[in-house]
């Protein structure tokens, strides 16, 4: 029962390090359930789904199991029933769902989707071979809200760029504050190059794999396909199964 967050800054291709994995598990006989935690809400798409329904859009329901009297917050409310009502499988079975846009206001406060979010997480694993990935937002204001806390494995998809590299520092960094000792790290968009084997090999964290620039994930975006259908999945394979390696079958 593994719970995994893909981080990283705009534009690495976590989305894409995200459907791709969501696919090898589920060929593998896991059962996994996606939830795109960016407000971009772009996984759906890479996993050749539409029509899921952003859980941020449903108020009522939010406003029922999350606020508390006095304008408080439940810590604990109740999602149990919340993925079967708002998901939709795709062709693999894996189980899609959506947080939806942040809509920020005031200072930035996100609390009752965060702790409808939070739930959501607890409880999203209930048998042996379950897979839960999240497809974090951009950037690292999800860590300093905490949304990934509790997650076994923080995957941090850098390219190999300083602006890259200088993210990667910060995810440590935060996610250490909020309690996430394991943090692996994939490298995505690699062009061989002195400097880019430097930087590669400056990485501290557990490295799961590096994905080499292809233009078939280009091709993948213009044409709306899975990114799993058109491009080579030996390096993906690879990082799932460190993966598999670090957290355990």
């Amino acid at each position: 029962m593994v719970k995994l967050a893909v981080s990283g800054k705009g534009g690495v291709g976590k989305t894409t390090l995200t459907a791709v994995l969501a696919h090898l598990f589920a060929r593998d006989g896991y059962n996994v359930t996606a939830i795109d935690a960016d407000s971009a809400m772009n996984l759906p798409t890479a996993l050749g789904v539409s029509g899921v329904k952003p859980l941020s859009e449903l108020k009522e329901v939010i406003d029922e199991r999350v606020r508390g009297p006095m304008g408080t917050y439940r810590v604990n409310p109740k999602v149990d029933d919340i993925f079967e009502m708002y998901s939709v499988r795709n062709e693999d079975g894996v189980r899609v769902a959506v947080l939806g846009t942040i809509e920020k206001g005031g200072d930035g406060c996100f609390c009752p989707e965060n702790a409808f979010l939070r739930a959501i997480l607890r409880h999203a694993i209930f048998r042996e071979k379950d897979v839960l990935l999240l497809d974090m937002e951009a950037g690292i204001e999800h860590l300093g809200r905490g949304t990934a806390k509790g997650v076994d494995l923080l995957i941090a998809v850098v390219e190999p760029g300083m602006r890259s590299f200088e993210t990667l520092a910060r995810i440590e960094k935060l996610a250490s504050d909020i309690g996430i000792d394991s943090i692996a790290v994939v490298v995505n968009k690699y062009i061989e190059s002195e400097r880019a084997r430097e930087l590669v090999e400056s990485i501290e964290k557990p490295l799961l794999g590096v994905i080499p620039y292809s233009q078939e994930f280009v091709r993948a975006d213009l044409e709306n396909i899975p990114p799993y259908k058109v491009v080579d999945l030996k390096p993906f394979e690879e990082i799932k199964r460190n993966i598999v390696k670090l957290v355990g079958e």
